[in-house]
């Protein structure tokens, strides 16, 4: 396993690496300081995973998002955000574009090793969703958030954005990236097909 994690504050990397070489040392964990130099080791020898601060000089952590997920030798590197708890703006606009997931600033080494491995793990179950007729609660629970699965079941329901807002209490336009982020991970192209699994599921 093969992880980069890139920020420009040094004593963090430092940080992170001792952690990661303590608890993951079967891990390759290599540290980047700026995006251009995580970009560079990307296209070098991809990673498995790339944990990346958002907020960076010069090229920062959306633009970096941009070129690996533009680049089709790097379509399957997992990305994981660091955001400041006051940066949700930001956080919401790195989901839509693609992040898979998130961590929030002050965070401990061991919350986002808990991130790399969940992230993982759900990644590992991704092929078996779409084609699978036995698509079960636990396998959806391994792989979504909760959040993610309140939205599915809403969605098999037949309820549209608004409705699924007000029932759940939050926002339209995070529902929108809830159901984007839904379409990612299990690899899914429009909100029928999402209905169709979750009662497939029998979410509903």
């Amino acid at each position: 396993m093969r992880i980069l994690i890139v920020d420009d504050e040094p004593i963090l990397l430092l940080a992170l690496q001792r952690s990661f070489r303590m608890e993951c040392p079967e891990w390759e964990v290599v540290m980047a300081r700026t995006g251009e130099e995580a970009l560079e080791q990307l296209r070098l020898q991809p990673f498995d995973v790339l944990v990346t601060d958002i907020l960076m000089p010069r090229m920062d952590g959306m633009t970096l998002l941009a070129e690996v997920r533009k680049d089709p030798a790097l379509t399957d590197t997992t990305v994981i955000f660091m955001t400041a708890k006051d940066d949700r703006e930001s956080m919401r606009a790195g989901m839509t574009a693609g992040a898979d997931d998130y961590v929030t600033k002050p965070f401990s080494p061991g919350e986002l090793i808990a991130a790399v491995t969940g992230r993982l793990r759900r990644k590992e179950m991704v092929p078996l969703l779409p084609h699978d007729n036995r698509i079960s609660r636990d396998q959806l629970a391994a792989l979504l958030t909760e959040r993610e699965r309140e939205v599915l079941a809403n969605i098999g329901k037949g309820l549209v954005t608004k409705e699924i807002a007000a029932e759940m209490g939050i926002s339209p336009r995070t529902v929108d990236v809830h159901r984007t982020n839904l379409m990612r991970k299990l690899d899914l192209h429009n909100a029928t097909a999402l209905a169709r699994l979750a009662i497939k599921a029998q979410l509903v």
